[in-house]
């Protein structure tokens, strides 16, 4: 991402994924989010701020996915099927970008 992540003490009441929940968790951009992709890059603007992320084709495929109908349980294993990466590799970055994602504001996670 292009934004360097909120300082702490802001976002310490921001929750975390938790990684034993994944597969009653889902993912969906937050209203003010708004997002173009080109060329296997995302581009993200939060218009409540008017801050602009870059996400890498990797970041661009968990945002694709992350429309609030899977789980994370699902898009880590589309993570493993698109790109040749070890599960434990694909969820620690999945995850890793959710939860940035999630502090930043641009996520919202919904337990089902």
């Amino acid at each position: 991402m292009s934004e360097p992540a909120i300082p702490s003490s802001s976002s310490e009441s921001v929750p975390v994924l938790d990684p034993t929940a994944l597969d009653g968790t889902v993912l969906r951009a937050c209203p003010d989010v708004q997002g173009t992709t080109m060329d296997g890059e995302t581009v993200l603007l939060d218009l409540r701020t008017g801050r602009y992320y870059t996400l890498n084709r990797l970041g661009s495929v968990i945002w694709e996915h992350c429309t609030g109908t899977q789980t994370i349980r699902e898009v880590h294993a589309v993570l493993c099927d698109r790109f040749d990466v070890a599960p434990e590799r694909a969820l620690d970055d999945l995850l890793a970008l959710a939860n940035e994602l999630i502090k930043e504001g641009l996520l919202e996670q919904e337990r089902r």
